[in-house]
């Protein structure tokens, strides 16, 4: 069930409150919502922190560790599994949430379902925070999650630094976080794209792009030098032809289509650099040239997927067929 509008909050502006929900399964946000609230209760010197499991709750124990107290505690209490919940901590939750004590603060982690919508409802109802912890699924969500980490950090990136981190970690949202703080914690100053690649210029998706980067723009020499490089460390055709596609695709999403990279990122489900960047690329392309190579970038995901004889063959064929079609006009 959803939360209303006025109490759905973003992971980054989780703080304490008698009651909190993260809601969603996503980790890197839920650890992010949750390490936010801990930190800003521990600046109370007496705070007494407690953990619960929801699914195999033990009847009376939640207000034994977050009813008030005598001396008077602050109390943090991280209740876990809510979203698989038996019916002792449904009952004592619902009786709590009526009747808070105002010293605790009660952090539900509700990863999604049905399961326990009754306590969901009644805690909407009451006004306090549900957070934002849904699954980043798209481009743009995930490149908005590394703009505000390094907005946060207060450290400037640069567009085409941020592009070439994306294209190196953007598949997977736990990857990206470990690289965004690995960035942060071991450089100094604005991050170039020199920096991103000197970290991760090795990953396959970068390596991917970059092959992918050099045949639409016509360099033959350097993709096929990036494509071999590539092939002799060991990379797998198939995750360089996935890389390759992606591009070209893209490239066939913006042509013909107007409007701003805002507008066109959220209609096509592509970051706003994805359409900037394709966009620039279209400008030397004609639309009979792509749809060539839309059906040779076909044909090579068969052959290197096991339908023909000899993968680095066509990967060549592939990097080789999109350089000469660049040239046309």
């Amino acid at each position: 069930m959803a939360a209303k509008k006025k109490t759905l909050i973003p992971y980054y502006r989780a703080k304490p409150a008698p009651v909190v929900v993260i809601s969603g399964p996503e980790a890197v946000l839920i650890r992010k919502a949750q390490d936010r609230i801990v930190a800003a209760c521990q600046k109370s010197a007496d705070l007494e922190t407690s953990y619960l499991d929801a699914a195999g709750y033990e009847p009376g124990s939640l207000d034994l560790v977050a009813g008030a107290s005598l001396f008077s505690e602050r109390k943090l209490v991280i209740v876990d599994g809510v979203a698989q919940m038996n019916d002792a901590f449904l009952a004592d939750a619902l009786d709590y949430v009526a009747e808070v004590n105002e010293d605790a603060v009660l952090v539900l982690k509700h990863a999604g379902g049905n399961r326990g919508s009754k306590l969901l409802t009644a805690i909407d109802k009451a006004g306090y925070p549900r957070v934002d912890a849904q699954a980043l699924k798209s481009d743009s969500d995930k490149q908005a999650f590394a703009q505000q980490q390094f907005a946060a950090a207060k450290r400037e990136i640069s567009s085409t630094a941020l592009a070439s981190l994306m294209d190196a970690l953007g598949a997977d949202l736990s990857e990206l976080n470990a690289g965004i703080e690995q960035l942060l914690a071991d450089t100094e100053g604005p991050i170039t794209e020199h920096t991103v690649d000197a970290y991760y210029g090795g990953r396959v998706e970068a390596t991917g792009f970059k092959v992918a980067d050099a045949a639409v723009a016509g360099r033959t020499a350097e993709s096929l030098t990036l494509l071999r490089h590539a092939l002799a460390t060991g990379t797998d055709p198939v995750p360089l032809v996935a890389a390759i596609a992606m591009k070209v695709r893209n490239m066939a999403r913006v042509e013909g289509i107007s409007g701003s990279s805002q507008q066109l990122a959220s209609e096509l489900k592509m970051a706003p650099w994805q359409v900037d960047r394709a966009r620039r690329e279209m400008r030397s392309w004609n639309d009979v040239a792509l749809g060539r190579v839309l059906i040779e970038v076909a044909d090579a995901d068969y052959a290197v997927k096991g339908g023909g004889r000899d993968p680095v063959y066509a990967l060549e064929r592939l990097v080789t067929f999109i350089c000469q079609q660049s040239r046309v006009r």
